[in-house]
């Protein structure tokens, strides 16, 4: 294994973390969606929580496709197989790199679902935590949410203008969209299945004490191994 300590050192790990628990930080950040574009920095304050707890921490990404976007032509083609693709890769990349818990960092409606097959499939202490769900938008003091955007652009008598005005409105800020559609509901699924802390489907993306759930599970997955039978190297 001399060749592998040897990667793990170009890796950034030091001297006293060998012989730690291996904790991977499977995070879906991209710029193509507004649920995990505001992830990009937050695996690496989950990182560092997690090496002061005494593990050695390392992050990966996979894909990630915005429904939304993907609608009404042949991208949505693609959605549900990234599914399957994303608990793939997750597998693959825990197995070959022999981690001993991971941390999912996702949001939205086929990412959480592939990392919750993923899970499954590994058996290995796992804590989930979303991006969030974005603020709800508002217009003239009405609230309004993406699908009051795609319902009204069909119809007739609201005129282009108007349409314009709510396109720019309905989506205010980063995180999933503000609505019981799948991203939430899943959210609130792993809080209910014990795989995510309380607040995972209803703190706002945006909100201070999400950042703080952030911290907080991090601490979480690095506290869960005195107590497990980790597959240490």
């Amino acid at each position: 294994m001399a060749g592998a300590r040897a990667l793990w050192i170009a890796n950034g790990m030091k001297k006293e973390q060998f012989g730690k628990p291996i904790i991977a930080i499977v995070n879906s950040f991209t710029q193509f969606v507004p649920g995990h574009v505001h992830l990009h920095k937050i695996g690496q304050q989950v990182k560092k929580e997690i090496e002061k707890a005494g593990c050695f921490a390392a992050e990966f990404n996979t894909i990630a496709i915005d429904d939304g976007i993907a609608m009404g032509h042949d991208g949505m083609l693609y959605s549900l197989p990234s599914r399957d693709l994303i608990a793939d890769s997750v597998e693959y990349m825990v197995n070959a790199h022999k981690a001993d818990a991971m941390i999912c960092i996702s949001n939205c409606d086929k990412i959480t679902p592939g990392m919750l097959m993923a899970a499954m499939r590994l058996n290995i202490p796992t804590v989930f935590v979303s991006g969030g769900p974005m603020e709800a938008g508002e217009l003239n003091g009405e609230h309004l949410d993406l699908i009051d955007a795609m319902i009204r652009s069909a119809d007739d008598s609201i005129s282009d203008e108007e349409i314009k005005r709510i396109e720019e409105h309905a989506c205010p800020t980063c995180g999933c969209c503000s609505g019981m559609f799948t991203a939430n509901s899943v959210n609130c699924l792993n809080e209910a299945i014990g795989l995510a802390l309380p607040g995972n489907g209803t703190i706002l993306a945006t909100h201070v004490n999400r950042r703080r759930l952030f911290k907080r599970t991090a601490r979480l997955i690095a506290s869960v191994y005195p107590i497990y039978p980790f597959r240490l190297s």
